[in-house]
């Protein structure tokens, strides 16, 4: 029974990976809303927040926003709560690694959010690019 009980805890990371990194994602119009809205909440570099810690009450009050608590906020506007792992957040997280460059550790939109080599731009061109990718599966299908 210890033996399983090992076993079952050094599985979990993979058991977990294989299925919140589904790659394989099935879109609805509230993810393309999400991410347009964290386009928006994210008009121009002045709210910004480069120094994201993944608490996003106090981006919020000072309307300054890290990628993930422009997504975070967005979502809570859209759908009125805020899923990890949705389709359209996992869109963002998967352009973002086209751009990643070293600049990711752990957590990717924080760690990328706060790299010295980020702009505002890519910012931007990443949520955008994830926009494009949803709105053509919704249009076309995949």
């Amino acid at each position: 029974m210890k033996n399983a009980l090992i076993i079952l805890f050094l599985l979990i990371p993979y058991i977990s990976f294989s299925q919140s990194e589904d790659r394989n994602l099935t879109f609805d119009s509230l993810d393309f809303k999400i991410i347009q809205q964290a386009s928006l909440i994210l008009q121009d570099s002045s709210v910004w927040n480069k120094n994201d810690d993944r608490e996003c009450e106090d981006d919020i009050e000072n309307k300054s926003y890290s990628l993930f608590c422009a997504l975070f906020k967005a979502s809570m506007d859209v759908t009125g709560e805020y899923v990890h792992r949705r389709a359209g957040m996992q869109q963002v997280r998967f352009t973002l690694e086209k751009y990643e460059d070293g600049r990711v550790t752990a957590h990717r939109l924080m760690d990328w959010n706060n790299h010295s080599n980020t702009t505002f731009e890519e910012v931007k061109m990443v949520l955008e690019e994830a926009l494009e990718v949803v709105q053509t599966q919704l249009k076309h299908g995949k």
